[in-house]
Parts: C-alpha cells; sequence; structure tokens
C-alpha cells in the first residue's frame, strides 16, 4: 500500500456508522493500527496499546487530539457492513475537522510512520510516537520560515534525484545552514521562481567562499490546479525514504509553514514544467558582486538579485556531472 493509495483508500471509506463502530482501513504492519473516518469526515488513527496501570490525560493541540486507552470497535472491510468489528484498546489521534487543508498531512505523516511499529505498543512506546506527532503539530503554530514555492522547488528536487534518501540526509541539517543542502563533497542551493525568466535571489555567501564545490539548481515553476502540492511531492518522496529520514521529511514540512500550512496544500505546480526548466550551475562561475578586501572586515549579509537568462556565456551543468559529484 503506497502513502498516495492509503490518502485515496481513506477518502473512500464511508462515514462513521454513528452506532460506534467505525469503518477503517489495516495500517501497513502487523495489521492491529488502523486509519478511521471520524463523524466529521476526518481522519482517526488507532493505535492497539496495552491498558495503563496510571492512566494518561488526554493531549489536546490546535489541530489534533489525542486519546489513550480507548475501547473501541473498528470495521477493517471497507463496503462490507457484515465485517465482523474488531473490538481492542487503542490510542487515538483525531485530526481537527475544521482543517480539512492538514488532512492529508496527518495520514501521511503519522499513518505513514505505523508500519514500523509493533503489533501492540507498550505504554512507553505509545507516549514516543504521541509525542514526535505532538511536536510535528505544534510547529504548525510557529511562524512560517520559507514560501511554499522555495519550499516546493527543494521537494521537487529531492523527487527527480537518483538517491532521494541521500538527498533527504542532506537537507537542512542545522537551521543555520547557509545552504539547502549539504554533503562531504559538495552544497546544493536550490532556487525556485515562477517568473518566465530565471531571477533569483542570492546571499553572497551562496556564491563565494565556500569550501566545498557549490551547485545552484534553477527552476521555473508553473502554477495550475492539476499540478502537485508540496504534500504530494513528499507523499511520493517518503516512500524511498529510511524510517528516520521519513520522519525528518514531515518534520521539516510542518517547520517550514507553521500555522499557514493548511493553504500551502491549495498551491500546486507542474511536475513536468519544473522537470524541463530545471538546470544546475557551479556557484562558483555565476556573476556576484565583488566586496574589495579593504573592507570585506565591514561589510556582511550582502544579498543581490541574479538574472541567469541575461548572464553572458553562462553553460549549464549536465546533471549527472551534479549527481554523480553528489553520490
Amino acid at each position: 500500500m503506497t502513502a498516495s493509495s492509503l490518502w485515496e483508500r481513506f477518502e473512500a471509506l464511508g462515514q462513521h456508522d454513528g452506532a460506534g463502530v467505525l469503518t477503517a482501513l489495516r495500517l501497513p504492519g502487523d495489521g492491529t493500527h488502523f486509519l478511521a473516518k471520524g463523524l466529521a469526515g476526518e481522519p482517526v488513527i488507532l493505535l492497539c496499546a496495552g491498558k495503563r496501570r496510571v492512566p494518561r490525560i488526554p493531549l489536546g493541540l490546535r489541530h489534533m487530539q489525542v486519546e489513550f486507552d480507548v475501547e473501541c470497535a473498528v470495521r477493517d472491510t471497507v463496503g462490507d457492513a457484515a465485517a465482523t468489528p474488531v473490538s481492542a484498546t487503542f490510542c487515538r489521534a483525531t485530526c481537527d475537522p475544521g482543517t480539512p487543508g492538514l488532512h492529508p498531512l496527518f495520514v501521511h505523516a503519522l499513518a505513514g510512520a505505523v508500519g514500523r511499529l509493533p503489533a501492540k505498543l507498550s505504554p512507553g512506546e505509545a507516549d514516543r510516537f504521541f509525542d514526535d506527532a505532538v511536536e510535528l503539530f505544534r510547529a504548525f503554530a510557529a511562524p512560517a520560515r520559507t514560501s511554499v514555492l522555495g519550499l516546493w522547488g527543494e521537494l521537487f528536487l529531492i523527487a527527480v534525484s537518483p538517491c532521494p534518501d541521500a538527498m533527504l540526509s542532506g537537507w537542512h541539517v542545522s537551521h543555520e545552514q547557509v545552504f539547502d543542502f549539504a554533503f562531504p563533497t559538495a552544497c546544493v542551493e536550490v532556487k525556485t521562481t515562477a517568473r518566465h525568466n530565471r531571477q533569483h535571489d542570492f546571499a553572497l555567501t551562496q556564491l563565494r567562499g565556500a569550501h566545498l564545490p557549490v551547485f545552484v539548481a534553477s527552476i521555473v515553476a508553473e502554477r495550475s490546479d492539476v499540478g502537485e502540492s508540496i504534500f504530494d511531492l513528499a507523499s511520493i518522496i517518503q516512500e524511498s525514504l529510511t524510517p528516520a529520514n521519513r520522519v525528518k521529511l514531515w518534520r521539516l514540512v510542518a517547520e517550514s509553514f507553521g500555522g499557514e500550512a493548511e493553504g500551502a496544500a491549495d498551491l500546486r505546480f507542474l511536475r513536468m514544467a519544473a522537470a524541463n526548466s530545471l538546470r544546475f550551475y557551479a556557484a562558483a562561475a555565476l556573476p556576484a558582486p565583488e566586496v574589495p578586501d579593504a573592507v570585506a572586515s565591514c561589510v556582511s549579509a550582502v544579498r543581490f538579485s541574479l538574472d541567469l537568462d541575461r548572464a553572458p556565456t553562462l553553460v549549464p551543468l549536465t546533471e549527472s556531472e551534479v549527481w554523480q559529484t553528489l553520490k
């Protein structure tokens, strides 16, 4: 079951029958955990867990509620009203019905991580899983760190690379990182524009002074209602990732948008158009302003705009040159 088909199958689920039995999908793994649909169509994750000796109070967040030691029944055969319900003790996480734009993120980020869990969680294992989920959804209360367009370009580059797991490992290793991707052999800075020309904004430190080779990936994105959102790209990428990088992927997506994440799902760009536009350049070959040595010690944070289409004698690198260097 792929992440994209998981969302599609969730959308096809029938509504809560109102009689206390949830229609649900068995999640990947041992088949003891479920993805269900609530009364208002919201996604609900049910993790089979052992009873607690000491009750834990529910966790209430802006976009998610988590309850422990919940006794409930689920029917795991879609469309078969005669299927026998499964009754068990669950930890239940419910996404806010009033924020449908976050429902795909909830399904992909949480349900997609269930496959690595044991068949029946101990209280400690359940706590760790939901504490991580709480941190993920708490990020939605923070200010956005980047633009939708900028993150879309970075995710697109990961998606089209021949080594998405390695790309994820080098992606935003720290918040102070100068480049979008940092590897032992090189760095990559992604610049995405929705203009018709390749005009990008740079910090001088992104083009000059690095100790490793720096590649600039230039992308011209075309917005379209039939394109892909950041959540679409992330759900595609996660299929090629290790569990640790899958967690990192969704954490960075959540941290990037903060309270603006719901609206981010509505912005879609054409992947084929981006693929046709992708160009790589050596940062050292790009024109940049020169800071005289006499004033270099007192001049910092230099930023400028550069139109790559108008740069004289600028020759793009081949994609194979870049990928071979990064491997």
